[in-house]
């Protein structure tokens, strides 16, 4: 991947449903050049579906990263035994038997359900939890904000989210102008996510995660941390229970790079401490997060 790769995945990543024409006036290339580098991306494997899926929050739920040094054996074997859990929804290997589980939970109450599944499984006792914070303080209600129509909508998004409107309508059996409707809404209400399942651990860059501590009264946010580290910062996550712990998941193409990223974020005044891991393999599994509509009453594939 080159930088222009990595700005597409992250667009998609955002919105998957993003036009390649949208996506070429963005990057100044033309709509043919877009295509060809996401097609190349999917034959490598780094890119591997578009997909929809309702918002986690309508179910109240948190978004956590679970992680610490593993004493499971063997290692190899261990992403398919904690995908064994219908909230883990990836796991990550670094160096020395060092693990990254993200999960999707049904609120705080599952939270150490969830982690004591992790620690007993991985052989971790010494992990650590955070919970992702994305500065949503709202939790949506969705009996009053969906209907049965945005359930079948997501349905039929849910492994092809770039299917066309056309398409939909004619498989859900109404008006192309009803269902776009129905999805602008739920995309302006962020009801409904949009991405990819990406890999990026399966090209030939570096795919590194540092583990940031604050200095005294400094604050960051994602826009100038982004702004700072340009398209070397992959994603920058905060935690609402660890308010001094960042973690910032970047991209380089050479172990030079990486140096020189490495120097950058520990001369960094906002952050008194950085240690960082390198990522060697990452896997993503289906969770109940996916079948959400059926638990919650609703049929995602109803009969015409």
């Amino acid at each position: 991947m080159d930088e222009t790769d990595i700005g597409i995945s992250l667009m998609l990543l955002n919105n998957s449903r993003t036009p390649y024409r949208v996506l070429a006036g963005r990057l100044k290339l033309s709509v043919n050049a877009v295509h060809k580098r996401i097609q190349a991306m999917m034959e490598a494997g780094i890119v591997r579906g578009f997909i929809a899926r309702p918002n986690l929050f309508l179910a109240g739920a948190l978004n956590v990263y679970i992680f610490g040094f593993a004493r499971a054996e063997p290692l190899r074997e261990l992403p398919s035994k904690l995908s064994k859990n219908d909230s883990v929804y990836w796991v990550a290997q670094a160096g020395s038997g060092y693990i990254y589980v993200g999960a999707y939970v049904r609120g705080l109450n599952e939270l150490s359900s969830v982690s004591d599944f992790i620690r007993k499984t991985a052989d971790m006792p010494n992990l650590t939890v955070g919970i992702i914070d994305f500065g949503v303080n709202i939790m949506y209600q969705p009996k009053d904000m969906m209907d049965t129509l945005d359930w079948q909508i997501i349905s039929a998004l849910s492994k092809d989210s770039r299917k066309s409107v056309a398409d939909v309508a004619q498989e859900l059996n109404t008006s192309v102008k009803t269902i776009r409707r129905h999805l602008n809404t739920m995309i302006k209400n962020s009801l409904i996510e949009l991405s990819i399942n990406w890999y990026p651990d399966a090209s030939d860059d570096i795919i590194s995660i540092f583990h940031t501590k604050l200095s005294m009264e400094a604050k960051v946010n994602s826009a100038e941390l982004y702004k700072k580290y340009g398209p070397k910062l992959l994603y920058h996550l905060g935690f609402s229970n660890l308010p001094d712990e960042h973690i910032l998941v970047t991209w380089t193409r050479t172990m030079k790079e990486l140096k020189e990223l490495k120097e950058k974020i520990e001369n960094d005044l906002n952050f008194r401490a950085a240690t960082m891991n390198i990522l060697y393999t990452g896997d993503i599994f289906p969770t109940w997060v996916e079948a959400l509509p059926p638990r919650m009453g609703w049929p995602t594939n109803p009969e015409k």
